[in-house]
C-alpha cells in the first residue's frame, strides 16, 4: 500500500514539474479564435516587434501612422486600423513596406504608402479590403501599388491605388479577384495581368458580379493583359487611360497582348487615348452569355489621339474575337479595325457615328456576320460603313439593312 501511495505521489510531482516547463496552447488556438493586440505608433513596439513576439492566430490593431518596414512571416495574421488614418508608411525606397509571404493574411482599412513597392504578397494567399496603397519606388519592377507574384492569390476589394509611379496593381504568375477598387492615375498601367496570372476584374471569386471598378486616368493602359494571361473583366469603368503621348505600353483603354481575354458584359470603355480595346496576337470574347449576366458592353469615344487604325477594337497578329451585343459607338477612327489576318465574329452588334469607318479590314483579314436576330447594325460611319483595303480581306452577309461597302468581296 505503502509502495502504491508513493508511486501516485511521485507521478503527481512528475506532472506538476511538466506543468512548470512546457508551453501550454493559448485559448486563441483552443477556440478558433484570434489573439488581439493594439499598436499604438511611436509609443512603444512596433508592429514588427509583435509579429516577432506571437505565433498562431494573430489580430494587430494599428493606430495611427507606423513608419516601419513591415514582414508577415506567419499565417493566419491580421492587420486592422484602429482609427480611418491609421497606416504603414515605409521610409527607405528600396525596400517594400508591406511584405506577405504567409497564408490566411487579412489586410483590413490600413493606408499603406512609401517604399519600392506598397503591398508585396509573394508565394502565399492574401485579402486586401478596404485600403490604400502608394508605392514610391522608381525601378521597373517597383513603384507598385499591390503585387502579387510567385504563385500567390487573394482578393482586393474597396482598395484605392493610385498615383503610383507605375502601376495600381500587378499580378506575376497570380491568381487575384479585383473588386469595387479603384485604379486611377498611376504612371503606367493601371491593372496589369502578367506572366501566366489570372484577373478577375470585377467578378468575385464565385464569379458573382460584384461593384464595378474604376481605372481611369493611367499613363499608358487601363487594364493590360500580357504574355499567356487570362482576364476575366466584368462591369468596370474604363475611361481616360493613356494620358501619356511616350507610354512605352500603350494608350488604350484593355490591351491584350497574346493572351486571353473575356468581358461577360456591362463595361464602359470610354474617351481612350488609343482604342478601346486593342488585341495583339490574342483572343478575346466580348460579350459572353456563359455567365448568365447581361452581355452588352459600351465601347464609345476612344482614340482621343487619332492614332491611323485604331478606334474602339483594334485586332492585329492574327487575333481572333467574338463581339456580341457591343456599342461600338462615335469612336475617333474605325468601330472595328482589323490586320495582319485577324478575324472577327460579330452578333447582333451595334457599329454606329465612327469617324474612319464603321468595320475596316487589311493585309487578308475576316469578317463573318452571324445571321441571329437581331442583326448587327452597322450604319452611319464616315466614309463607309465597310471597307476592305486590299483583295484578301473578305466578309460576310448576314448585318442588317444595306451598309455602305468599299472593295470588300465575300469569301
Amino acid at each position: 500500500m505503502t509502495r502504491r501511495r508513493s508511486l501516485v505521489l511521485y507521478l503527481l510531482a512528475m506532472l506538476a514539474a511538466l506543468a512548470t516547463t512546457l508551453p501550454i496552447p493559448a485559448r486563441a488556438d483552443d477556440d478558433g479564435k484570434k489573439d488581439k493586440v493594439s499598436v499604438r505608433c511611436g509609443k512603444g513596439k512596433t508592429i514588427n516587434d509583435v509579429l516577432a513576439e506571437r505565433r498562431g492566430p494573430l489580430t494587430i490593431e494599428v493606430v495611427g501612422t507606423c513608419f516601419e518596414h513591415v514582414t508577415v512571416a506567419s499565417n493566419d495574421v491580421t492587420l486592422v486600423a484602429g482609427t480611418s488614418v491609421s497606416g504603414i508608411q515605409g521610409t527607405n525606397q528600396n525596400q517594400d513596406t508591406l511584405t506577405v509571404t504567409a497564408d490566411r493574411f487579412v489586410l483590413d482599412g490600413l493606408h499603406v504608402t512609401g517604399g519600392r513597392n506598397a503591398i508585396v504578397v509573394t508565394g502565399s494567399q492574401a485579402q486586401l479590403r478596404n485600403c490604400t496603397a502608394q508605392a514610391s519606388g522608381s525601378a521597373i519592377l517597383s513603384g507598385i501599388g499591390i503585387l502579387f507574384s510567385q504563385g500567390s492569390n487573394g482578393s482586393v476589394d474597396n482598395c484605392d491605388s493610385n498615383s503610383n509611379p507605375a502601376d495600381g496593381i500587378f499580378l506575376d504568375g497570380a491568381v487575384v479577384t479585383i473588386t469595387n477598387s479603384r485604379f486611377v492615375g498611376n504612371n503606367r498601367v493601371g491593372v496589369f495581368v502578367f506572366g501566366g496570372s489570372t484577373g478577375r476584374i470585377g467578378f468575385t471569386s464565385a464569379l458573382l458580379p460584384a461593384a464595378p471598378n474604376i481605372i481611369r486616368n493611367n499613363a499608358g493602359n487601363g487594364i493590360q493583359v500580357a504574355l499567356g494571361s487570362m482576364g476575366l473583366i466584368h462591369g468596370n469603368f474604363v475611361t481616360g487611360n493613356g494620358t501619356n503621348p511616350t507610354s512605352p505600353l500603350g494608350r488604350f483603354g484593355i490591351f491584350v497582348l497574346h493572351s486571353r481575354v473575356d468581358l461577360p458584359g456591362k463595361n464602359t470603355i470610354t474617351g481612350n487615348f488609343w482604342s478601346g480595346i486593342g488585341i495583339r496576337g490574342s483572343t478575346a470574347i466580348i460579350g459572353d452569355p456563359g455567365f448568365n449576366q447581361p452581355t452588352d458592353n459600351l465601347i464609345r469615344g476612344n482614340n482621343l489621339a487619332a492614332l491611323p487604325n485604331e478606334g474602339g477594337v483594334s485586332l492585329a497578329l492574327g487575333s481572333t474575337a467574338v463581339l456580341r451585343n457591343a456599342t461600338i459607338d462615335a469612336n475617333n477612327g474605325a468601330g472595328v479595325a482589323l490586320s495582319e489576318r485577324s478575324t472577327a465574329v460579330l452578333f447582333s452588334a451595334n457599329v454606329t457615328n465612327n469617324t474612319a469607318n464603321g468595320v475596316q479590314l487589311i493585309q487578308g483579314s475576316g469578317v463573318v456576320f452571324r445571321p441571329n436576330e437581331p442583326r448587327s447594325v452597322i450604319s452611319s460611319n464616315t466614309p463607309f460603313d465597310l471597307q476592305c483595303f486590299d483583295t484578301e480581306s473578305s466578309i460576310t452577309t448576314g448585318y442588317a439593312g444595306s451598309p455602305t461597302i468599299d472593295g470588300c468581296t465575300g469569301f
